[in-house]
């Protein structure tokens, strides 16, 4: 029995690497017409996304930190929750979880074939969804079968032609720190950027904007709520006091309420929880109550792949931070670490990125710096053309290059100073995903 278990596995194995490996990469964001097909195929479907409870949540940074902070206060409080986000880390199945846990191999391969044969049935076009479009049709699909409380479902790239565009009725649309990043795609300043991401805002939904949102990106999608008559959540700030930091996390003081520990250190995440916060409110007003102690027990517990993520035991801290924002984030933290030694930096990029604002930020902060190429090969700048950026720009840094993601992490543990010294990887979640595979997370 337990042979044929296996061999069933296999095969099941098999077909989704085949499956994955076939489906068609391709960035479509300039394809105006993708958002119209994908909610062509959703009403074939039967409107799954219709059928869902979504927290639709945009914006340059902090996307997964505060879906995933929302997803450990509405676990703690009892609620189930899917959650759709991207790019992954460790596997594809990890950007469709309920409750935590990924979608399986199986349960991908059924609705896989439930989405092929319906473009079969209506269209005759079956090869012309996306890797990333397949991902979002499938998430829908499955978290409706699995009858989930609510949905957090993340957007992948700006909003206007995004694939999660597609999604006509959210509960909520949540927009964190809207700021300057895929200037080719999204907008050449801000004001663009935020009315590309604004056509996420659809009739009747409730918006809720980071409370230091950027004031002419909070006008856009001010103006965006009106126009389709939404409605703009006015929500109290919050007082969030940092009592502590650390590498393991935050000790804080609520709204007057002390005894809350996030376990997502950096004091950039107190922008991320803030917005959690407005989120709780505004179930709470629609009728949804949430208990203090579990709220703060699921902010305890909470842990989040690729982001802050510290490894005590061999003293190595893991973010995917990969623009200049995130990059200022990950500085202060080190800053208000107060470390002893400065950082040894294990750094990838991608050349469409503005990485010359990331070194502006981080090469201050380190002592040497191993440059890795990220995993993604049409994206990624290699660890060579890195290196000669960054001993042009800074000759007196010391500067090694790893001739893969493996040799990198050993040669960093090499050649610091001492197991005190932090070890710092970051840049890209494909620099993440290149160590990862070589087994070093």
């Amino acid at each position: 029995m337990d042979k044929q278990l296996d061999k069933h596995e296999a095969k099941i194995q098999a077909r989704y690497k085949k499956v994955i490996k076939n489906l068609d990469n391709t960035w479509r964001l300039l394809d105006d017409t993708r958002v119209p097909k994908l909610q062509q195929i959703l009403s074939w479907l039967g409107h799954p996304d219709q059928k869902l409870k979504i927290i639709h949540i945009s914006g340059t940074n902090g996307k997964s930190s505060t879906g995933t902070m929302t997803g450990a206060v509405l676990k703690a409080n009892n609620y189930s929750y899917g959650h759709f986000s991207s790019p992954f880390i460790l596997t594809d199945r990890e950007q469709i979880r309920i409750n935590g846990v990924m979608i399986t191999r199986a349960d991908f391969l059924n609705y896989y074939d439930k989405v092929t044969a319906c473009l079969a049935k209506y269209d005759k076009k079956t090869n012309y969804l996306s890797y990333f479009e397949y991902f979002t049709i499938i998430s829908l699909l499955y978290f409706v079968d699995q009858q989930v409380d609510f949905v957090i479902f993340e957007a992948g790239l700006g909003g206007l032609r995004d694939a999660t565009n597609a999604i006509e009725s959210p509960m909520l649309t949540v927009f964190t720190k809207i700021s300057m990043d895929h200037q080719n795609i999204l907008g050449r300043n801000v004001t663009e950027i935020a009315e590309n991401k604004s056509a996420l805002i659809k009739p009747g939904t409730w918006v809720i904007d980071y409370a230091g949102q950027n004031l002419t990106a909070s006008k856009v999608l001010k103006a965006r709520t009106s126009a389709v008559g939404a409605r703009w959540f006015e929500h109290e700030k919050d007082s969030i006091i940092i009592v502590s930091t650390t590498p393991k996390g935050l000790d804080l003081i609520i709204n007057g309420t002390s005894g809350y520990f996030l376990s997502m250190p950096g004091a950039f995440q107190v922008h991320n929880f803030s917005i959690v916060l407005q989120i709780m409110d505004a179930l709470t007003e629609k009728g949804y109550t949430f208990d203090q102690d579990k709220t703060r027990e699921g902010l305890a517990k909470v842990k989040m792949l690729g982001r802050m993520n510290y490894h005590e035991d061999t003293n190595i801290l893991f973010d995917a931070a990969h623009n200049v924002d995130g990059i200022e984030g990950l500085v202060a933290a080190l800053n208000a670490w107060h470390l002893k030694i400065k950082p040894t930096l294990v750094l990838g990029v991608l050349k469409d990125k503005d990485y010359h604002g990331m070194l502006d930020a981080i090469i201050p902060v380190v002592q040497r710096v191993i440059t890795v190429t990220p995993s993604n090969k049409t994206r990624a700048l290699s660890a060579d053309e890195l290196a000669a950026e960054i001993i042009t720009l800074y000759p007196s840094v010391d500067v090694e290059i790893a001739n893969d993601a493996s040799a990198a992490i050993s040669l960093a543990m090499r050649v610091r100073e001492s197991s005190q010294a932090l070890i710092v990887v970051t840049g890209s979640f494909y620099t993440l995903s290149a160590i990862q595979k070589e087994g070093r997370i």
